[in-house]
């Protein structure tokens, strides 16, 4: 599989495994859920925006969907981040954008989201001008969290850097490493 599919693949897979609940919503939780949204709850507005972007036909909206996670990733919840770098990476009720997609992902993997740093990772070595640097440095934290196929990923695409970008990526995955354990309280 390539990484375009394997991406996507991970990323329906990811929106099934965390949202279950949420397909069953009723509407005294959809008014619950926006009242503390409005008042500023940022885990509430990252539920709602699940809800609109997943819940039973007559709740999806996608721009209202959109509206919650940027509400909530800017918040600096996570999964909001990730799921928000997702709807750019593909353009899904946005305009198609890698670098807010970019954005978004690396927001959530600095947080300890394992596929938030493996979307990461494929997206930089996907570019029209690949950074292996990043991409590799991306993947081994995704691999570091055990990320499904990170770390054959990172085998494919980054046992065969040279010794500068070698040197280059050890380096910056040393300070990611540090900035993921300062946020995770380690």
């Amino acid at each position: 599989m390539t990484i375009r599919c394997c991406t996507l693949f991970l990323s329906i897979l990811s929106l099934l495994l965390i949202t279950p609940s949420l397909l069953q919503a009723d509407s005294r939780f959809l008014v619950e859920n926006l009242q503390l949204a409005r008042q500023g709850d940022p885990e509430a507005q990252f539920s709602l925006g699940l809800l609109y972007d997943t819940g039973r036909e007559n709740e999806r909206n996608p721009e209202q969907a959109i509206y919650w996670f940027t509400r909530a990733a800017e918040a600096g919840i996570g999964g909001a981040c990730l799921y928000l770098g997702m709807k750019y990476e593909f353009g899904t009720g946005v305009p198609q954008d890698r670098d807010k997609a970019q954005h978004w992902y690396k927001q959530a993997a600095l947080q300890g989201w394992p596929q938030a740093a493996f979307l990461s990772g494929t997206l930089y070595l996907s570019q029209p001008r690949p950074d292996p640097v990043q991409g590799c440095a991306w993947l081994q934290i995704a691999a570091d969290q055990k990320f499904p196929g990170a770390e054959q990923q990172w085998q494919h695409n980054c046992t065969t850097l040279d010794k500068t970008s070698s040197l280059k990526t050890a380096a910056l995955l040393q300070e990611l490493r540090e900035h993921i354990d300062r946020s995770e309280g380690r």
